[in-house]
């Protein structure tokens, strides 16, 4: 893999921004986001009757998201209508995306690799993905921009919540790891 390619997946897995959750579960109404942002480490609820579980997912519902944020009406309807400005401006970039990968996966399924031509098409995907991320992350910012003082603060104590669980699981798996090679309680 290429360096561009390797740093352009580094950008993206790092630029999972704070209305992740929010972004997913509207792209796909009546789904529900599985952000590990909004799910933690933990996969199960905070709150013991489930109510903020989506169904058949991990992490909350985007009704349940917008409830414990207390996304008002008209913030539901702006939200909407950056939406569906985003996917209007991508529409045609999604496409060529979509298509190269068409390209790319006929070509491996053939079995004549042209060695050249994939190099051009990964080159215009890096491109495409990009330009796809500028657009993303501009969402992200228009949505964030939308947000009271009070809802921003919510999303800080929610990740503040996960950094802390994820700090934790990572202590116990490392505990445990040592555990069985020291012989210890899990390694007898």
């Amino acid at each position: 893999m290429n360096k561009r390619a390797l740093l352009l997946v580094m950008v993206v897995l790092l630029a999972m921004g704070p209305m992740a959750a929010i972004s997913g579960a509207q792209d796909k109404p009546g789904m529900s986001s599985s952000s590990p942002m909004m799910q933690g480490a933990v996969t199960q609820p905070s709150d013991p009757s489930g109510e903020f579980m989506g169904r058949g997912h991990h992490g909350p519902s985007l009704e349940a998201i917008q409830k414990k944020l207390g996304i008002t009406d008209e913030q539901k309807k702006q939200i909407r209508a950056l939406t569906v400005g985003f996917r209007d401006r991508t529409r045609k970039t999604r496409m060529e995306l979509m298509s190269l990968r068409d390209e790319k996966k006929t070509m491996f399924l053939s079995g004549k690799i042209d060695q050249q031509k994939l190099a051009q098409i990964d080159d215009q995907i890096v491109k495409l993905v990009s330009d796809l991320l500028k657009e993303k992350l501009k969402l992200r910012r228009d949505r964030l921009a939308l947000l009271t003082p009070e809802q921003i603060g919510r999303i800080a104590d929610w990740q503040a919540e996960k950094a802390f669980r994820t700090k934790m699981m990572k202590r116990m798996h490392w505990g445990r790891m040592h555990e069985r090679a020291r012989g210890g309680e899990f390694g007898d």
